[in-house]
């Protein structure tokens, strides 16, 4: 900066774009960065990263209400490259994406933004590809957790969640996005049978904090990796109470 001019180095620029400031304070950043959806799933995928998949599908399972005596396996950008269709995140950017031998799960995180039609097709095709690879026919769930479960999933699709069928192929197509329409035709045939093993569910925030804490007090028995753990989904479960937008319960109780 000199005098009342501000210089920037060429590599920081969009040339292609408009050149934009944010100011904030230091006593407003950590709201700011929390806030940042990007932010917070890079914690949410390397907290899935590095817990063991049993511990993964004991969180989920109960979240759901069900058991299932498996290991769930987390995939991110790789899952695409792992099942044959290296360009799949250029279609569809999970959240979170769970591979067990009895069951397969996706997590979309919302915080303020809204689900589609659109979106919905995007975890069609990444289970369509997993499927292609892994044959067999087994559960699929799709999770959205957000601050109102109760609407979410009411307001994004021209039909109940409890009515996700085959039936609903040619309605979803309709309303997804023809750069995701593309590549999901060629596994129309694999998709129908996703849409009938599916099943659709949304929880709040508050919900996957509980379990979270269920864990948190399994796992705390005083040994080194116990610990570690422990520390790991607690680290999570701080970052939900702490974002401004999770209206987390126990956030708002631990405020009083």
């Amino acid at each position: 900066m000199t005098g009342d001019r501000v210089s920037v180095p060429a590599a920081m620029t969009n040339p292609t774009g408009p050149l934009y400031r944010r100011v904030t304070t230091g006593k407003t950043f950590p709201q700011l960065v929390r806030r940042q959806e990007e932010t917070f799933n890079h914690i949410f995928d390397l907290t899935f990263g590095i817990l063991d998949g049993a511990i993964t599908n004991d969180i989920f399972c109960s979240l759901l209400g069900r058991r299932k005596n498996d290991s769930l396996k987390s995939y991110g950008r790789e899952l695409g490259p792992e099942f044959g269709f290296p360009n799949l995140y250029s279609f569809s950017q999970h959240d979170g994406y769970f591979v067990g031998s009895n069951w397969s799960l996706a997590v979309e995180l919302k915080f303020d933004a809204e689900t589609s039609i659109d979106q919905l097709a995007k975890y069609l095709l990444a289970f369509s590809v997993e499927r292609s690879v892994n044959v067999e026919r087994k559960p699929i769930s799709l999770i959205y957790i957000t601050p109102n479960p109760e609407r979410l999933l009411d307001d994004a699709f021209p039909f109940p969640m409890d009515e996700i069928g085959p039936h609903l192929l040619d309605t979803i197509l309709a309303g997804a996005r023809s750069s995701v329409v593309k590549p999901l035709r060629g596994f129309e045939s694999i998709a129908a049978d996703i849409l009938d093993d599916l099943s659709l569910r949304a929880f709040s925030w508050s919900d996957m904090d509980r379990q979270l804490q269920t864990r948190i007090s399994e796992v705390t028995d005083g040994n080194p990796e116990g610990r570690t753990v422990a520390r790991l989904l607690q680290g999570l479960s701080n970052e939900i109470r702490n974002h401004p937008l999770s209206k987390c319960t126990e956030a708002s109780e631990s405020q009083k």
